[in-house]
């Protein structure tokens, strides 16, 4: 089977299913490659599972919390069965989604593994045997769980995100290695659930790429809800242990070490392109150390007339971004100038609390020179985080000295990853405090808290008690 097209995009994730339509729309005859099932790694793997699994969670600690509210919930239990039917139920609603969106745009969808056999060529094998004649290459694979060179991380009850929605039962106790978004929404669900967990992070904060405000307080959240937290702290190895269960030996930041015992290890850290088969060797497409392939502002590669996008490019490994390059990258292979702009990236990590971020964090800002105005906001102080229930957290505020322009927003409570877009639609159009400040927010409500921070920025919020002078 042969077919000519004006792009063919290999894989179907958040990248390359949103390219595919926005090509489509653009009058481009495309077609797509992929191996599994549509959606990639995001929709069948990761962000949607996951999501749906921590919304159980989330309900589950609200509803052990419900008697605060005047709501009387006796014999709560967990069916871990019904909680993993949910997810895979959404997954498959969604996938079913994508295909018929797809269809509806005319775009051929070509099942099997895509290889770049030559210029202009993509070979298809398994299950079509194509070739895919294409004036345009979109490169769309996405990354894979990374393995860590720690010795005995390979046995059995040693899993990664991918093994960990393959439980069907809750282990008793987990051991998580790495306190990024991974493991900590990992470490969330599974103590919410009632496993006894305990996280293991590298660096002094959870969350390390966050600002270290917002590890520091998730780091609160998390011990508070029962789950043991360690920070500068280092797996040497895990073993066997005597009663079945797993050990692993951490080096703890005193020196120190301790043995950890745990029905099960799941190692949140790292993931690697996903590039293996795409003979990316034969077209002489560069990639950096790490394998990630290498692109400019157009995300173009080195080769003419193929480009990357996503995970496989290792800028910000986020479905959102990928989404946005995808469409980028069509609309410059249809002859619009459009270029990458990578400094409003929203990063979410759906915790309870969640946190949510955009921009430079306080210490980059700083490390670059700025004279930096901070202002803080307590979802204690706000009216609306106290009727919901959820008042742990804060948003915080960067912004430069002079002109009051915002630099970075960050945000750990309720929502904040759907409160974040003003954030970066402000720092996209260089607003300032006094931009947010002047813009009004609806009461009661969370946003608030982004002006009040705003306005703390700025020399004293609102609702927060004037600071006492030091003496």
């Amino acid at each position: 089977m042969e077919h000519d097209v004006d792009v063919c995009i290999i894989g179907t994730g958040p990248g390359g299913y949103v390219a595919a339509i926005r090509a489509a729309q653009l009058g481009l005859k495309v077609a797509v490659v992929e191996r599994e099932d549509l959606g990639g790694v995001c929709l069948n793997r990761g962000c949607i599972p996951t999501k749906a699994m921590l919304r159980s969670a989330e309900l589950m600690e609200t509803i052990q919390h419900a008697a605060d509210f005047g709501i009387l919930v006796d014999n709560v239990r967990l069916d871990f069965a019904k909680v993993n039917a949910r997810r895979d139920k959404v997954v498959k609603q969604l996938v079913g989604g994508i295909g018929g969106l797809l269809q509806s745009q005319g775009v051929q969808v070509v099942k099997g593994s895509g290889r770049l056999a030559e210029r202009g060529k993509v070979t298809v094998t398994g299950a079509t045997e194509a070739t895919i004649n294409a004036k345009n290459v979109v490169i769309a694979t996405g990354s894979l769980p990374a393995r860590v060179p720690i010795a005995g991380a390979d046995g059995a009850n040693i899993i990664d995100s991918d093994g960990a929605l393959a439980l069907r039962e809750v282990p008793p106790s987990m051991l998580v290695i790495g306190g990024g978004a991974v493991g900590s929404e990992w470490a969330n669900i599974f103590a919410a659930f009632g496993t006894k967990v305990t996280l293991v992070e590298m660096l002094p904060t959870l969350l390390p790429l966050e600002d270290e405000d917002m590890g520091k307080t998730l780091e609160r959240s998390f011990t508070r809800k029962g789950i043991t937290v360690h920070t500068e702290a280092k797996l040497e190895e895990i073993a066997d242990g005597d009663d079945g269960k797993k050990v692993g030996t951490l080096t703890l930041k005193n020196g120190q070490q301790e043995r950890i015992s745990a029905d099960s290890v799941l190692i949140g850290v790292g993931r690697k392109p996903n590039t293996e088969g795409l003979a990316l060797d034969g077209l002489g497409i560069e990639t950096d150390r790490r394998g990630f392939i290498d692109i400019d502002e157009h995300l173009r590669t080195n080769v003419p007339n193929v480009y990357a996008i996503g995970d496989v490019t290792g800028k910000q490994l986020l479905a959102h971004l990928a989404s946005h390059q995808g469409i980028t990258a069509v609309e410059i292979i249809a002859g619009e100038d459009k270029t990458m702009d990578y400094k409003v990236v929203p990063s979410c990590t759906y915790t309870h609390p969640e946190v949510a971020s955009v921009g430079l964090s306080e210490k980059r800002a700083r490390e670059q020179g700025y004279d930096v105005r901070v202002g803080k906001f307590p979802f204690s102080a706000s009216g609306r985080a106290m009727t919901y229930g959820e008042t742990d957290g804060l948003v915080k505020v960067v912004a430069e000295g002079k002109y009051g322009e915002l630099l970075g927003v960050h945000i750990i409570g309720p929502t904040a990853s759907d409160m974040i877009p003003e954030a970066a639609l402000g720092i996209r159009l260089e607003a300032t405090l006094d931009d947010i400040i002047g813009t009004i927010h609806p009461h009661p409500t969370l946003s608030e808290s982004v002006m009040e921070a705003a306005w703390a920025a700025a020399g004293g919020a609102i609702h927060l008690p004037k600071p006492r002078a030091r003496s």
